[in-house]
């Protein structure tokens, strides 16, 4: 969901794994062999190291370094919901109060320091958080950055009206005071166990505009930022020119002259621009192009564990019935059997062993990441048990043709097929491969899917879009998602039964409709402490009853990573970060 993802809570980035080979579903040819960094090369050394680091030198200045992208950025202000596309342009241009090392613990960015009770900047209610700003910082225009900023940034971030899609993570905040240029207070109704990530981001009041009118502010395609490289054009569909901040906080940096983002669909051609070392970063290449791009010896995959969860997300409720609520149940998914019999007839084994190549793990549950570590009763493969829970949910196969139907069930006529929708977005290889395998397995136990992909856009459009996703018009998603190293907040935001998505409350992330009382109390209960062990029991909770109620079922999780150019030195590839967090640090060899 999430720091820095604020598409909604948790949204998706793109990978891709290219395959080949051939029965049924096409097979993978090879693994990914010994392309990956030692760090990531394994499972086990995956858990062992939390990222890759190149930090050859010294720094030598100068140089443009040419980022691949495969599609346009939606937008680059990121309280509007900027996909994870737009936020790797956006994390070389913009700041927050703070930021993840990639150990995943947090560190001042705009802050001074990071408040504490013990020093005096969290009061002892835990109600009251000062934030103390660094002294000299200026936006990439030379005005001053100063606590008025960070106000703004709260006044246009809580208004729903405007379409922020954050809103939720500004909920319990009650008020912010900014009494001098340096000093914000920050009020809350209740504690926030995730008040360090409170304000990701910071906008300029003095370069934005009126808060209401914040879809038309000329910032969104051209924004002013406090980071090391500044925005100076942008050719929607071919490339975003960034050049340097010559007012950034630390004196000789960036190293670079330029970072230029290309727009390049194809990825057989950025590819070959890579090889021809026409660019120096491939955006989560994939196998095919890192076998290729390191035999060419120009360059190589690195990378790190990754957050990103590749689920099918269950619809509980009835769609296409003009009512977003939870009511009346979804006729078919409404039965927790037939959920479960899903999960059961989906050979994951077969997916992440055999088709998938490459770092890829299986997990049983989405709260099975970082500090949280809650294991759940694992999900498992038996297409026989599968179609016995189906037979007794009413859906049998009796005039033969493969596919079940509806006999003696309540909210469906009778003879009607199951029959369900996949959705998922387009443009990602492995995401198609993986909707063709949970297509062929589920046909296997008379489930007939369907898949439709959308673009991304639509997918993870907002309320005010009518993204089928926010307004509850779907049987099944799949895409992958993730949540970042504090994830309170956005659990909460996506399983909370207070969030369902409506016209009061745009910004929910409960796209399941899954509303239990004792989930919220268990929220509510972990993000009320500050004790890290109380907060993991009841998030863990949390995890066995989506367990309990197959809201969602976990396909596999992804590494993070991209190509890099044997020529650019200075990065590190973090779990918790986007790849442009460290790019003041990025230099180029001669």
């Amino acid at each position: 969901m999430s720091r820095k993802v604020r598409l909604g809570s948790r949204h998706s980035r793109r990978r891709f794994v290219q395959t080949s080979g051939a029965v049924g579903l096409t097979l993978a040819a090879s693994a990914r062999g010994d392309l990956a960094v030692a760090q990531s090369a394994t499972p086990e050394d995956s858990a062992q190291a939390p990222y890759y680091e190149d930090t050859e030198g010294p720094p030598q200045p100068g140089g443009d370094v040419r980022f691949l992208l495969y599609e346009d950025p939606n937008s680059l202000n990121p309280i509007l919901g900027s996909t994870s596309i737009a936020i790797q342009v956006v994390a070389a241009i913009q700041e927050g109060l703070t930021r993840n090392d990639p150990d995943g613990t947090f560190v001042p960015l705009l802050a001074a320091e990071l408040p504490t009770q013990e020093n005096g900047s969290v009061s002892e209610d835990l109600l009251t958080v000062t934030w103390t700003l660094k002294d000299g910082v200026t936006w990439s225009d030379g005005e001053p950055f100063t606590s008025a900023d960070v106000l703004f940034t709260w006044e246009a971030a809580r208004d729903a009206a405007n379409g922020s899609t954050v809103v939720s993570d500004y909920q319990l905040v009650t008020d912010v005071q900014a009494p001098d240029p340096l000093t914000v207070v920050v009020t809350y109704s209740d504690f926030n166990a995730g008040y360090l990530d409170q304000f990701p981001w910071i906008l300029p009041v003095h370069a934005t505009g009126d808060v209401a009118d914040m879809r038309n502010w000329a910032f969104n395609r051209a924004p002013i930022g406090t980071g090391p490289f500044k925005l100076d054009e942008w050719s929607s569909g071919q490339f975003l020119d960034l050049s340097p901040n010559e007012n950034y906080r630390e004196e000789g940096k960036p190293y670079l002259d330029g970072l230029i983002f290309l727009v390049v669909p194809d990825e057989s051609v950025r590819t070959a621009m890579m090889i021809e070392e026409s660019a120096e970063i491939m955006l989560w290449s994939g196998q095919a192009a890192d076998e290729q791009i390191a035999a060419a010896g120009v360059g190589a995959s690195r990378t790190a564990p990754g957050i990103w969860v590749v689920e099918i997300h269950f619809n509980l409720s009835q769609p296409f019935d003009d009512d977003p609520g939870v009511d009346p149940p979804h006729p078919i998914l409404g039965n927790v059997r037939v959920r479960e019999a899903i999960t059961l007839g989906v050979n994951r084994d077969r997916i992440t062993q055999e088709l998938i190549t490459g770092t890829v793990f299986e997990l049983d549950s989405p709260l099975d990441v970082g500090w949280l570590d809650c294991q759940v009763e694992p999900f498992s493969y038996d297409p026989e048990a599968a179609m016995a829970l189906l037979d007794e949910a009413g859906w049998r196969d009796e005039d033969g043709d493969g596919i079940r139907e509806a006999h003696g069930i309540e909210t469906v006529e009778d003879g009607t097929p199951l029959s369900l929708m996949m959705n998922g977005y387009t443009g990602f290889d492995t995401l198609d491969l993986i909707e063709l395998a949970v297509q062929e397995d589920l046909l296997t136990i008379g489930v007939d899917v369907q898949i439709e992909n959308q673009e991304l856009a639509v997918i993870f459009g907002t309320w005010e879009d009518g993204s089928p996703r926010m307004i509850g018009d779907y049987d099944l998603l799949i895409y992958d998602s993730g949540f970042f190293a504090e994830p309170g907040a956005d659990i909460a935001n996506q399983y909370a039964p207070d969030q369902v998505p409506n016209a009061d409350n745009p910004g929910g992330e409960n796209i399941y409709r899954w509303v239990r009382d004792d989930v919220g109390e268990w929220i509510t209960a972990a993000n009320s402490s500050p004790d890290i062990e109380v907060r993991r029991e009841n998030f863990c909770n949390v995890a066995m009853a989506l367990r309990e109620d197959v809201v969602t079922f976990p396909i596999l999780q992804f590494s993070e990573g991209s190509a890099y150019s044997n020529r650019l030195h200075g990065f590190a590839v973090s779990t918790w970060e986007w790849a442009t967090w460290d790019a003041a640090n990025w230099w180029l060899e001669e």
